[in-house]
C-alpha cells in the first residue's frame, strides 16, 4: 500500500487563544497523546498539520551470516525447539590455565580425592525451565588457536572434542535458588593431574606445555534438553586432595580460565519445517508476505527483521507538502507469539543499514541536551494483548532519507537487541491486514494551506 490520503488535517492559527484550543483538540484526537511537535513548522496563519498513518512499511526477515561470540563473558550450552524459529543449539569452548606454583603445596603422603568443574549461573536462560537441564563436559582434541587473519571467534566456529564424557550433571532450573553448578569429572584425569603437580612435571610448568597436555574443554547440553543455559566465564576446575597429619587436612588447587578471548560459543539453527526454512547463505532475505505476514527477529539464531519505506517520496505528491514534523514507528508483535517462555526482548534498537544488510548506526534521540540510543519503550498490554508495542521516533531518519533521495527499497532499519550475541529472546513482528495488530509508521507533516 502506498501513502494514502491523509487521515487528519489540523490548521494552526497565529492567535494564542485559538492555538490553545487547537492544542487541546489535537491532544484529544491523536492516538498517541504525548507527542511534542514544537513550533518550528508554524507558518503564521496558513500552516496545516496532517497525519498519515497508512504509509507502507516493508517488512522482511534477513539472514545473519555470522557474529562474534568470543569475549562475551557468557557461556551458552543447551538446545531448545521453537516451532517458529526452529531448533537452536549452543556449545561452548574454552581453555584452562595452570595455577601458580606458589599457590599450592603437595607434601609427601598427600592423597588425591576428586576433581570437579565449577560453573556459575548468570541467570540467563531460555526455553522450558520446568524439565531437568543436563550439561556434559568433554575434552578438546585440538588446542584452540586463531587461524590465518582471524582475531575473534564466531557463532559458526566449532572445535573438535572427544566423544568421551569427562563429567555431567543435571539441574532443575525452575524453581531453583542455586547460583553454582559443580560437575564431578573423571577421577582418572584428576589423579593424573595430581601426580603431575606433585612431581612438578613439565606438563604443568608452563601454560603452553599444559595446553599441549590438556587442550581445553567443550561444554555441551544434553540431548533431552529444551533449554539453553547461560553461565559466567569465570570457570574453575578444582582438584581436591588431603594432606597427611594426625587429622587429614583437605586442600584444593584451582585451574582458572586461561584467555577469555579464546572462550566462544558455537550457536546453530535448524529451521526445518518453519516459515523461514529457506533462509540462509543462498536466500538472504524473505519478505513478510512469504512468511505469514510476520517479520522474524532473533539475531543470535541468525535472523533479524528489516524495515524500509519504499513510498516515502510519495509525500511530495500530497497537497502542499512542506516537511515531516514528526514520525513514529510502532512495532507490534504478532498476537499470542510471546506466550509461555518465549519472552519478548525488553529492549530493541533500530540500526540503519543498506543493501548489504550490515549493521550501521543506531537511531538515537535527544533527552535534554544528550543523545541516547532508542530502545523502543516496550509497553505490554497484559489485559487484551492488542496494544503491546515498541515505539520509536524516526523523524530525523525519514527527514534524512527524503533529503538524500536514498534508495528506499535497499536502505532501511534493522531491529535487534543490545548485546545481541547474548540474548535469545525473540520477536515475531506483525504485518497483517488488521490495523489492530499491525506494525505501522505514523507521519505528521506540515503543509501550506
Amino acid at each position: 500500500m502506498r501513502i494514502m490520503k491523509p487521515k487528519y488535517r489540523y490548521c494552526l492559527f497565529f492567535f494564542p487563544s485559538i492555538f490553545l484550543l487547537f492544542t487541546m483538540f489535537l491532544i484529544s484526537s491523536c492516538e498517541k497523546q504525548d507527542i511534542a511537535f514544537g513550533t518550528g513548522f508554524i507558518d503564521n496563519t496558513i500552516t496545516n498539520l496532517v497525519l498519515v498513518d497508512t504509509a507502507t512499511v516493508n517488512i522482511a526477515s534477513v539472514y545473519v551470516d555470522s557474529f562474534v561470540t568470543s569475549s562475551s563473558q557468557t557461556i551458552f550450552a543447551g538446545k531448545y525447539k521453537d516451532e517458529k524459529f526452529g531448533t537452536i543449539t549452543s556449545r561452548s569452548f574454552l581453555q584452562l590455565g595452570i595455577p601458580a606454583a606458589s599457590s599450592y603445596d603437595i607434601p609427601n603422603g598427600s592423597v588425591f580425592d576428586s576433581v570437579e568443574l565449577i560453573l556459575k549461573l548468570n541467570k540467563n536462560f531460555y526455553g522450558d525451565t520446568t524439565v531437568p537441564y543436563e550439561v556434559a563436559i568433554h575434552q578438546l582434541t585440538q588446542q584452540i588457536a586463531y587461524r590465518t587473519n582471524q582475531y575473534s571467534f564466531y557463532n559458526n566456529n566449532s572445535w573438535p572434542f572427544s566423544n568421551t564424557v569427562l563429567g555431567s550433571s543435571q539441574l532443575v532450573i525452575s524453581p531453583s535458588t542455586r547460583d553454582t553448578l559443580a560437575i564431578k569429572l573423571s577421577p582418572t584425569l584428576g589423579l593424573d593431574l595430581f601426580n603431575k603437580l606433585q612431581n612438578k612435571n613439565d606438563e604443568v610448568s608452563t601454560v603452553d606445555q599444559f595446553l599441549n597436555y590438556f587442550k581445553g574443554i567443550a561444554i555441551v547440553g544434553g540431548a533431552g534438553n529444551n533449554c539453553i543455559m547461560g553461565f559466567k566465564d569465570s570457570v574453575t576446575m578444582r582438584l581436591h586432595y588431603r594432606k597427611p597429619g594426625v587429622f587429614a587436612q583437605n586442600a584444593i588447587i584451582d585451574f582458572g580460565i586461561n584467555q577469555t578471548n579464546f572462550q566462544f560459543n558455537n550457536i546453530s539453527s535448524d529451521r526445518t519445517g518453519t516459515a523461514i526454512s529457506s533462509l540462509g547463505p543462498n536466500n538472504r532475505i524473505i519478505p513478510s508476505s512469504a512468511t505469514g505476514n510476520a517479520g522474524y527477529s532473533q539475531y543470535i539464531s541468525g535472523v533479524v527483521t528489516k524495515f524500509n519505506f519504499p513510498y516515502l517520496n510519495d509525500l511530495y505528491q500530497l497537497p502542499n507538502f512542506l516537511k515531516i514534523v514528526k514520525a513514529e514507528l510502532v512495532i507490534k508483535p504478532v498476537q499470542n507469539s510471546f506466550l509461555s517462555y518465549y519472552s519478548l526482548p525488553l529492549r530493541l534498537r533500530l540500526n540503519a543499514t543498506d543493501q548489504t544488510n550490515l549493521l550501521g548506526t543506531d537511531l538515537s534521540t535527544y533527552v535534554g541536551s544528550s543523545s541516547t540510543v532508542q530502545y523502543g519503550n516496550l509497553y505490554i498490554d497484559n489485559l487484551y494483548g492488542t496494544s503491546t508495542a515498541y515505539t520509536y521516533d524516526i523523524t530525523s531518519y525519514l527527514q534524512a532519507l527524503l533529503v538524500s533521495h536514498s534508495d528506499l527499497v535497499k536502505n532501511g532499519l534493522l531491529v535487534l537487541p543490545p548485546a545481541p550475541n547474548t540474548i535469545f529472546s525473540r520477536l515475531l513482528i506483525a504485518n497483517g491486514a488488521s490495523t489492530i495488530n499491525k506494525t505501522q509508521v505514523k507521519i505528521y507533516y506540515a503543509s501550506v494551506k
